[in-house]
């Protein structure tokens, strides 16, 4: 049985300004500069609890984790963060643009109890990294709190909840209704209805939860759950983790991929190209100067390809990008899961580039990214060797995978856009 709770979540008071200044991005997408530029933009913002920068001379005594627990008692005792007075669930409504077409996004923030992924109830679709787990670690011991939601996906074709909650949003004001600096609109509603929370709770104890995105962050809550859990009250505080909850029929729910970077090899181009033959037939592409004409490319030749095949696009030094279709495999050959990502780690980081699974994990050799223009100028720029370009995995076959206690390769999908964090905050307990 599934079980999630309403919360008596934290929320930025009016003192800390306005809404937009003060939500971030998650931790995980966010590199040093744009940390820094967060930090610059507000006193209250909140990159000050979820990722606050080191510092030279840090020690085990005074660092990034201490200076965001101090920050957080302060904002607590200053009512800067101000704490919902009942238990509610928060239907929330993200509205963004992308490829100039409009979506909504809904689902809703709540508590979600902890449970190992041996029951399956919770599930994850993803492997994980060691550093990024011990960093959310030490955090979750300073501060004893969540500052951003565990993304999670559920099964409601009919849209049962959508259908319950749809009156309350037309009759109740929002708690939070902004629009922040990338365009994006946020609509927060609280509810405390003990009826309307009644009915999402039953529906829910038949449900699996998968893991979208926050695997690192789930995991993490599970083990400090484990760790204490011979402690009074354990459960109640720390059993339960906060999560945003959408259902996989949403129409706004959109996953992308998040391309390969080789950051360095000794491989010239010319015998990877002949080593991926055993494999891929290839195409040379014409030379893309612009990032329009990359995209257009791409979306030609790899994103919108009329046939079921798995192909891959690979920009080499010289700027030659080449577009690789799978040939047919003889059954031994096959990877499981049948899919983009496991098909580039098997077929080609393992077999060509040498890298097991330990050193994808490190990540010294291989990176991630998104945008595709800015992991061609990498290449460009002599900051990495390769980019493998990846087509979006079907979301159907992830879950399906998923249920058969299969996890992807980290990075396999990107679900666009992120969920921001700073418009809910969990104190560990406040149920």
């Amino acid at each position: 049985m599934t079980i999630v709770l309403p919360i008596k979540g934290l929320r930025f008071s009016d003192a800390a300004g306005s809404p937009a200044e003060v939500i971030a991005p998650p931790y995980d997408v966010i590199d040093s500069e744009l940390q820094q530029r967060l930090f610059e933009k507000s006193p209250y913002n909140i990159i000050r609890l979820e990722y606050t920068p080191s510092r030279p001379g840090d020690n085990h005594l005074v660092n990034k984790y201490t200076r965001a627990a101090e920050t957080f008692r302060n904002w607590l005792q200053e009512g800067i963060l101000i704490r919902e007075e009942k238990p509610a669930f928060y239907l929330y409504e993200q509205y963004f643009t992308y490829n100039q077409k409009k979506y909504k996004r809904q689902g809703f923030y709540c508590g979600v109890e902890l449970s190992p992924f041996e029951k399956g109830r919770i599930i994850p679709h993803e492997e994980t990294l060691q550093q990024p787990k011990k960093d959310r670690r030490q955090l979750l011991e300073h501060c004893q709190a969540q500052f951003s939601p565990i993304f999670g996906l559920y099964k409601d074709p009919e849209k049962y909840v959508d259908h319950q909650v749809a009156h309350y949003k037309k009759e109740q004001k929002p708690i939070l209704n902004f629009q922040d600096h990338e365009g994006q609109l946020h609509i927060l509603w609280a509810v405390t209805d003990t009826k309307l929370i009644s009915v999402i709770q039953t529906f829910f104890q038949n449900q699996n939860i998968f893991i979208a995105d926050g695997h690192h962050r789930y995991e993490t809550a599970l083990q400090y759950y484990l760790d204490h859990k011979d402690e009074k009250h354990s459960k109640e505080k720390y059993g339960y983790a906060l999560m945003a909850l959408v259902n996989i029929y949403d129409a706004g729910l959109q996953a992308f991929p998040t391309h390969r970077v080789i950051k360095q090899s000794d491989l010239h181009s010319r015998d990877l190209v002949e080593k991926l033959q055993k494999h891929f037939q290839w195409e040379a592409l014409p030379a893309a100067e612009t990032q329009a004409e990359l995209l257009t490319l791409l979306n030609k030749k790899l994103y919108n390809a009329a046939d079921a095949k798995l192909r891959f696009g690979l920009y080499t030094p010289g700027k030659k990008l080449f577009l690789l279709t799978l040939k047919d495999l003889r059954e031994e050959e096959k990877p499981f899961p049948w899919l983009d990502t496991v098909i580039l780690q098997e077929l080609i980081l393992n077999n060509i580039f040498g890298m097991d699974e330990e050193e994808i994990k490190r990540g010294s050799l291989l990176g991630y990214i998104r945008d595709e223009w800015a992991a061609k100028q990498k290449v460009d720029q002599g900051a990495a060797a390769y980019v493998f370009f990846l087509n979006s995995s079907s979301l159907e076959k992830i879950i399906k995978y998923a249920e058969q206690g299969l996890r992807m390769p980290q990075k396999s999908t990107y679900f666009y856009p992120k969920l921001v964090s700073g418009l809910l905050v969990l104190q560990l307990g406040n149920f």
